[in-house]
């Protein structure tokens, strides 16, 4: 099981260099693509204003990193064209475009990358705390706004793809509340509660799935053990699964802003890998999005 992204890093470097089409001038989204190829698993291809492109390469020791720059001005334009390569081969990193254009042409009926799958946003960081190192998820936020039932379970179905990818064959899945016990004034604590229902009765599977749970509760055995929760995820748990598109939002920005650690995102249930970071993150979060998008590829 990989429990770092040096590990991860080091595993991709016997598969080859993976084409990384990047759409939209970003020069932190460039930068990740010159680390990958450096490494040794990608090499680049840039969707957007030649003349951008240009400029940004020219800040960089080298351009062997970077195999084609295909000239496109419009963003829908962009957007289109950088599906269309990636069904070729390699992944897509989005750079300066906007999230909800690029989504629009990765779910187009006609000729994007929709599939019979919900789409999910996942994000991954390097976990050591009380002396557990693992890479944890957080599960949704990026892509879904207010999930229901159903679609809570498709999305932990789709994150437990990403920790089996990871060599976890049946992670532990903590369904995030403000508190560990249901009150019917916090539907999502009654949501979480009818998933540790429908786990138990083995609806749900290839997991653990408990909740409510606390952040607190589910990462931290003192906790656990403080509050005197009997669980087999609390403590322990290997994706965080929130309720709503705020909170996974805000838990993954708290993870990167306040926590100090770099933030891996991809995408879930497209036909191709895609990865939709936010235009702020740094290079280094962006490298380790093209890392886990290339593992889950395979």
């Amino acid at each position: 099981m990989f429990k770092n992204f040096s590990e991860i890093f080091e595993y991709l470097k016997g598969a080859g260099k993976t084409p990384i089409i990047v759409v939209g001038e970003d020069a932190d989204a460039v930068e990740a693509v010159y680390d990958a190829y450096k490494i040794g698993i990608g090499e680049g291809i840039c969707v957007g204003s030649k003349e951008k492109f240009e400029r940004i390469l020219g800040e960089f020791d080298s351009r062997d990193f970077v195999k084609e720059i295909v000239d496109v001005r419009e963003e829908e334009e962009k957007c289109r064209t950088a599906v269309e390569l990636v069904k070729r081969a390699g992944i897509l990193l989005k750079g300066s475009v906007k999230t909800a254009t690029l989504l629009k042409a990765v779910l187009n009926k006609e000729w994007g990358l929709r599939t019979d799958r919900i789409i999910t946003s996942v994000a991954a960081f390097e976990s050591n705390y009380e002396g557990r190192e693992k890479i944890v998820l957080i599960s949704d936020g990026g892509v879904l706004i207010r999930p229901d039932i159903d679609t809570l379970i498709k999305e932990i179905d789709n994150a437990v793809i990403v920790c089996n990818k990871l060599g976890n064959p049946m992670p532990k899945v903590a369904l995030l509340c403000a508190v560990e016990v249901v009150n019917p004034d916090m539907p999502e604590t009654v949501n979480a509660s009818i998933l540790r229902k429908m786990w138990e009765r083995g609806q749900i599977k290839g997991c653990v799935v408990d909740g409510p749970l606390a952040l607190d509760n589910a990462l931290s055995m003192y906790a656990k053990e403080k509050k005197g929760i009997v669980s087999e995820v609390a403590g322990d748990a290997d994706i965080l699964i929130t309720p709503d598109i705020v909170s996974g939002n805000v838990l993954g920005k708290s993870v990167e802003y306040i926590g100090g650690k770099p933030l891996a995102v991809t995408v879930v249930g497209a036909a191709k890998p895609v990865m939709i970071p936010s235009r702020a993150d740094k290079a280094e979060s962006k490298l380790r999005s093209i890392a886990l998008t290339m593992l889950i590829s395979k």
